[in-house]
C-alpha cells in the first residue's frame, strides 16, 4: 500500500470547507450531504473535478486505502490546498464521507477499455540526448535545438505512397487542435483547446486517461482558447493554461501534483504554449501582448512549482508577450526565446524608441534568467509582426568557419541567421514579398517611411499574419535545408492613434484588412548556410501547419484545407497526401513502436485564422472545424488485429 507521501504526490485530494459556513454539531448528515458541504466547491457535485481533481477515476480509487483516505481527510496534506478536517468532523462523519467517496466512480463516465498507462520516466539525461533517440518525441520541437528532425528512415520517399491511417483519436473538444503531441515509451500525450489533456495508448489509439481543467468563467485571451503542447520531465507532465497557471501532473494517472499561478486573468494574461524543461526548471512564457499586459519569461522549480526567476521583456508599457516556446543550448547554458509586439500595436507615436525587448530573441542565462544578449527583428514594430516564432539551433557553415548558429523565420518576412553565442547578425533574407523594409544596415532593418500606418491606410507586405505564422519549421542535417510553411499576403494598415487625435480627426479603427483574394501559400526549402531558396511549391491557401523532416528524405506538412502532405526533401516533389477532414494548424511527429515507424498529426482548424479564412482566402470562410489525432504507418496485412482498440476480449 502506498504511504501518505505517495498519496500527496499523486492525488492531492482537495477537500475544502466552503467559506462562511459551518456546523457546530454533527447533525445526522449523510455522506452525500457531507461531500456537498465540504468537498463539492472544489471537486464538483459529482466528484468529477472542478478546481480540485477528479475523484471518480478507478485508478485513483484502487490506489488509496480507506485508512489513507481517513488520514488525508483528518490531517490534510501539508503544502497543498488540502486542509485538515479533524476539528470539524467527528470520526463517524469521516467514515460516512469515505464510504461516499467510494461510490463516486459508480456513476461516472469511464474509459471504454481496460488499458492502464505504464510508468513513465524521462530523466534529464534523456532530454539532453533527445536528438539521438529515434523512437521517442520528448519535447515540442523534439530536441533542445527545435530542429523537428526525425532520424527514422523506414518511411522514405520510395515507399511513402504506401502510408495508411492505422487509427485516429477524436478529442470531442471544440475550438480546434493546434498541439504537437509528445510520444514517450508507448504513450502519446495530447493537449487541446480549453486545456483538456489526453494520454493515449500509441498501439491502439485507446484513451488511458483524460485531464480536464475547470477554467474560470472570466478569461482574457487572443486568437482562440488553444493550447500548443506539453513538456515532460521525470514522471511529470507540465501544462500552461488559459487562466495563466502552470500545472504539474502525474504522467501515469493525470493526477495533479501542483498548480502554480503564473499571472492573473484580471491582468489580461493567459498561457497557450508548451513549457521548456531546462535542468531542474520549467521555463514558460505568457500570452496577452495584444492587451495592456507586461510580458515576461518565468522559471519554476520542477519538483515544487516555486518560481525561481522572472525576466520582463518590457519596462512598463504593454506588449512583449512570450507566447511560443523556447530553445536551449546545454553547452552555453543559454535559453533562447522570442518576444511579441509592443502595445498599442499600430500607434508608434504612443511608444517612441525601439520598444525593447519586443520583437526580439532574448538569450537568457539558464541559472539566473539574466539577459546575455538580444537581437531585435523589428524595432518599433507598427505592423503587429511579433517575433515569437521558434528559434532553431544549427551549426552554420559561414565562409570557412563553423558557427554555432540560430535561425529564425520571422513574421516580418525575413529569414535570419545569428551567432547564438553572441547574438551577432550573420544574414537576413526575405522569403516572401517584403515592402516595409528596404534592406539592412549592420543588422538593423531600413524601414520604408511609406510603410508606416496612417489614417488613410497604407498597403504593406507581408500582412499581419506574417510571412510565416507560429507554425513550426524543421531542419534536416542530411540536406542542410530548412523546411518552412510560408504565407504570401499583404494588408492595408491604418492608425487612428495619437497623431489622428492631434489633428482633430473623428475616431476610427486602428488595425489592418487583408487584400481580397490575394493570399496564397508556399512550402519552401531554404539552404540554412545562406538563406537561399532551394525549392518552393505554391499552394492555393496560406500555409497554416508545421513541418517535420525525416532521414527518409521526406518532409511532412499539413495545410488549412485538411491535407497531410509528404514532399521530397531534396526537390519538393509531392509524394503522398491524405485528407483529414479539417484544417491542420499543428505539426506532425514521427516515432517508432515495436519496430515500426509512425507519423502522427493533429487535425482541427480554429484559432486565429483570419488570414486563411477571411478576405485573403475567401474560399476558406466555411472551413470544417475538428479535433482529431491521425496516426499513419506503412500498409501491412493483418494490421486490424494488431491495432484492436484495447478492450478485453471475452
Amino acid at each position: 500500500m502506498r504511504n501518505l507521501k505517495k498519496v500527496r504526490e499523486s492525488i492531492l485530494v482537495v477537500l475544502v470547507m466552503m467559506p462562511g459556513t459551518g456546523f457546530s454539531q454533527p447533525a445526522s448528515r449523510s455522506g452525500q450531504q457531507l461531500f456537498t458541504h465540504y468537498c463539492a466547491v472544489c471537486h464538483g457535485s459529482t466528484g468529477e473535478g472542478a478546481s480540485g481533481p477528479d475523484l471518480t477515476n478507478p485508478l485513483w480509487q484502487s490506489s488509496i486505502t480507506d485508512l489513507e483516505l481517513g488520514n488525508t481527510v483528518r490531517n490534510g496534506i501539508r503544502g497543498t490546498a488540502m486542509p485538515a478536517f479533524s476539528a470539524r468532523l467527528q470520526p463517524a462523519e469521516v467514515q460516512l464521507l469515505i464510504e461516499h467517496l467510494r461510490t463516486l466512480a459508480k456513476d461516472a463516465i469511464q474509459p471504454a477499455n481496460d488499458l492502464r498507462a505504464r510508468h513513465i520516466a524521462v530523466s534529464p539525461e534523456r532530454l539532453l540526448r533527445a536528438e539521438t533517440d529515434p523512437s521517442n518525441w520528448l519535447m515540442y520541437g523534439r530536441d533542445y535545438g527545435n530542429q523537428r528532425f526525425s532520424p527514422l528512415e523506414a518511411i522514405h520517399r520510395e515507399n511513402v505512397r504506401n502510408l495508411v491511417p492505422v487509427w485516429s483519436f477524436q478529442t470531442g473538444v471544440a475550438d480546434g487542435l493546434e498541439a504537437t503531441p509528445l510520444y514517450v515509451d508507448g504513450v502519446i500525450f495530447l493537449s487541446t483547446s480549453w486545456n483538456h489533456m489526453f494520454a493515449i495508448d500509441a498501439r491502439t489509439g485507446a484513451e488511458l486517461w483524460h485531464y480536464r481543467r475547470h477554467l474560470p468563467a472570466k478569461l482574457t485571451y487572443c486568437c482562440g482558447p488553444v493550447n500548443r503542447g506539453l513538456a515532460i520531465a521525470g514522471g511529470t507532465l507540465y501544462l500552461a493554461t488559459l487562466d495563466a497557471h502552470l500545472v504539474a501532473m502525474d504522467a501515469q494517472t493525470g493526477r495533479v501534483r501542483w498548480d502554480t499561478e503564473i499571472g492573473r486573468v484580471g491582468n489580461n494574461l493567459s498561457a497557450t504554449s508548451p513549457p521548456l524543461i531546462v535542468e531542474d526548471k520549467v521555463v514558460v512564457g505568457m500570452a496577452g501582448g495584444d492587451y495592456e499586459s507586461r510580458g515576461f519569461i518565468d522559471a519554476y522549480q520542477a519538483e515544487t512549482g516555486q518560481r525561481l526567476w522572472r525576466f520582463y521583456t518590457v519596462d512598463s508599457q504593454g506588449g512583449g508577450a512570450t507566447w511560443l516556446n523556447g530553445s536551449y543550448d546545454p553547452q552555453l547554458r543559454l535559453i533562447y526565446w522570442g518576444t511579441g509586439n509592443p502595445n498599442p500595436d499600430y500607434d508608434g507615436a504612443a511608444r517612441p524608441g525601439d520598444n525593447l525587448y519586443t520583437d526580439c530573441v532574448v538569450a537568457l542565462d539558464a541559472e539566473t534568467g539574466k539577459l546575455r544578449w538580444h537581437y531585435q527583428f523589428t524595432p518599433h514594430d507598427v505592423w503587429d509582426f511579433d517575433g515569437v516564432n521558434e528559434m532553431v539551433l544549427v551549426d552554420l557553415h559561414i565562409g570557412s568557419q563553423i558557427v554555432k548558429g540560430l535561425v529564425h523565420a520571422d513574421r516580418n518576412g525575413h529569414f535570419y541567421a545569428l551567432d547564438r553565442n553572441s547574438g551577432k547578425f550573420l544574414y537576413a533574407k526575405p522569403f516572401v514579398r517584403v515592402t516595409w523594409a528596404k534592406g539592412f544596415d549592420n543588422g538593423r532593418p531600413i524601414v520604408d517611411p511609406q510603410a508606416i500606418p496612417t489614417v488613410q491606410g497604407v498597403t504593406v507586405c507581408p500582412g499581419a499574419a506574417g510571412g510565416k505564422e507560429w507554425n513550426a519549421m524543421s531542419y534536416s542535417p542530411v540536406t542542410r535545408m530548412i523546411y518552412l510553411p510560408a504565407i504570401e499576403n499583404c494588408a492595408v494598415f491604418t492608425n487612428y492613434g495619437i497623431e489622428a487625435q492631434r489633428l482633430g480627426l473623428p475616431p476610427g479603427p486602428s488595425g489592418f484588412s487583408y487584400l481580397p483574394g490575394q493570399a496564397y501559400g508556399k512550402m519552401m526549402a531554404l539552404r540554412v548556410d545562406t538563406g537561399e531558396v532551394a525549392w518552393q511549391v505554391k499552394t492555393r491557401t496560406p500555409m497554416g501547419g508545421g513541418t517535420l523532416a525525416t532521414a527518409g528524405g521526406v518532409v511532412f506538412n499539413g495545410d488549412p484545407e485538411g491535407n497531410v502532405v509528404a514532399y521530397g526533401a531534396g526537390d519538393g516533389k509531392r509524394l503522398w497526401s491524405y485528407q483529414t477532414g479539417s484544417g491542420i494548424r499543428g505539426a506532425p511527429i514521427a516515432y517508432r513502436l515495436d519496430g515500426r515507424e509512425y507519423i502522427a498529426v493533429a487535425s482541427g482548424m480554429a484559432g486565429a485564422v483570419g488570414g486563411f479564412t477571411g478576405a485573403g482566402a475567401p474560399w476558406m470562410r466555411d472551413y470544417r472545424s475538428g479535433g482529431a489525432l491521425f496516426v499513419f504507418s506503412l500498409f501491412e496485412t493483418g494490421a486490424s488485429e494488431a491495432f484492436h482498440g484495447g478492450s478485453r476480449q471475452q
